[in-house]
């Protein structure tokens, strides 16, 4: 089979011959290729990033000049036609670096390149530098005096100029075909994007509303068992014989312990339904999230230290739980005779903060590190630890809401570090 090395478009633009340069539809240059380096006398380092007619004002001392208005014309038109437009040949002086104008002229082709939403997303301005023809035309005019060898010099140029010409304009053509296939192909992946989230946007919804009239409906029952099983106990456990009063405690405990896991579900459930983005302060969630906790605190003697915590957009509501499970599983998850230290910490890189949350806990056993955000999913016995097994599942589905992501580094008998990223808006 042979072997094609991939196409460098980016490589093909600068070497292409002719003279490109790129604008945003605010005329702010994009790029140039360097044949326009070359001819416009200007770096690219140096106008990329800066306004069209900043880069390129008309000659303060022609005062004929015409140059800025003729292109700014054409450059209206394709932006509200949204098609290409052919401008005459221009005088259009260009500065040198010692701050001097040189007379140009060029032949301009501005062509608009738009999106699969038909919006224009760049132009294309593509010249010819037609300086050396045009001045012998006008040298020509000025002058009536054209010997041969001169004649034989401007039709040599002229052939030369048709053929750049023809040339340029199969390169373009392949250009605007490799731009239009690329435009077409963007636009059958956003296509496809787009069904797939519907897709997954239904399938979400329909488990959300399934978890919720499930938890919802298996509350009544529940409620029932829990209610009568208390009756029971109460009115009747003196004339329980046997084993009677272990079953009806067991009974008890069991319908109570579903309570919990069924509320956990229906709030696991309802995680996200806030989709307000609010501009939040993290400082003072961890205050309300630690003034909510100062029995659990208190009893444990927990020692936190927080440092300063950045303000970002993010649901207030969810970030609150996301923490309150975090620092409530460092203190539950505590070693005997252990006074829990507990630290809390965020740093910045350029998309996102990380946030991390670390105690000196009895660690996770690797091998069980797979398991810490699956639902229900518990690595201690009841016994030695309470709780459902659902809310580091609550944290992950939190921080997914973000758009961020949430992962553990432990040492088993020594901490836990549980870090979860929430990116910049």
């Amino acid at each position: 089979m042979a072997y094609h090395n991939p196409i460098s478009y980016q490589k093909i633009f600068e070497l292409i011959p002719d003279l490109y340069l790129i604008l945003s539809t605010d005329l702010i240059i994009l790029d140039v290729n360097h044949s326009y380096e070359k001819a416009s006398l200007k770096k690219k380092e140096e106008i990329v990033g800066c306004k069209l007619f900043d880069v390129f004002p008309d000659n303060p001392e022609d005062e004929t000049a015409t140059g800025v208005s003729n292109l700014s014309q054409s450059l209206n038109y394709v932006l509200t036609q949204k098609e290409p437009h052919t401008m005459a040949v221009q005088k259009y002086d260009i500065q040198t670096p010692e701050g001097n104008f040189e007379a140009r002229y060029w032949s301009p082709l501005n062509i608009p390149v738009l999106n699969s939403k038909n919006e224009i997303e760049y132009i294309i301005h593509r010249v010819q530098d037609v300086t050396s023809y045009m001045s012998l035309k006008n040298e020509q005019e000025i002058s009536e005096i054209l010997t041969a060898g001169l004649q034989k010099k401007v039709n040599d140029m002229e052939v030369e100029i048709i053929q750049r010409s023809k040339e340029i304009q199969k390169l373009n053509f392949e250009l605007e075909k490799k731009v239009k296939e690329r435009t077409e192909t963007l636009l059958k992946r956003e296509i496809t994007l787009a069904e797939q989230n519907r897709k997954l946007q239904n399938q979400n919804k329909e488990l959300e509303q399934f978890t919720y009239i499930t938890s919802h409906d298996l509350q009544e029952p529940l409620r029932s068992l829990v209610s009568f099983s208390e009756l029971l106990e109460k009115e009747f456990s003196s004339e329980l014989e046997g084993n009677g009063s272990i079953y009806i405690d067991f009974i008890s405990k069991s319908s109570k312990r579903m309570q919990t896991l069924v509320k956990g579900l229906l709030d696991y459930s309802r995680i996200g339904n806030n989709k307000e983005l609010i501009e939040t302060d993290c400082n003072q969630i961890l205050n309300d999230v630690l003034t909510d906790m100062t029995i659990v605190i208190k009893e444990s003697g927990a020692k936190i230290n927080l440092d300063k915590l950045p303000t970002l957009k993010c649901y207030p509501t969810e970030i609150r739980q996301l923490f309150q499970n975090l620092i409530s599983n460092a203190i539950k998850f505590r070693k005997k005779d252990s006074i829990p230290e507990i630290k809390i910490s965020a740093i910045e890189d350029e998309k996102n903060w990380t946030f991390s949350v670390q105690d000196n806990g009895i660690g996770i056993d690797q091998k069980d590190m797979h398991k810490l955000f699956v639902i229900f999913k518990r690595l201690h016995d009841r016994d030695e630890y309470d709780g459902t097994g659902i809310g580091l599942a609550h944290c992950k589905k939190i921080v997914t809401l973000h758009g961020g992501t949430i992962w553990a580094d432990s040492e088993l008998g020594k901490k836990s570090v549980f870090n979860f990223t929430i990116p910049k808006l």
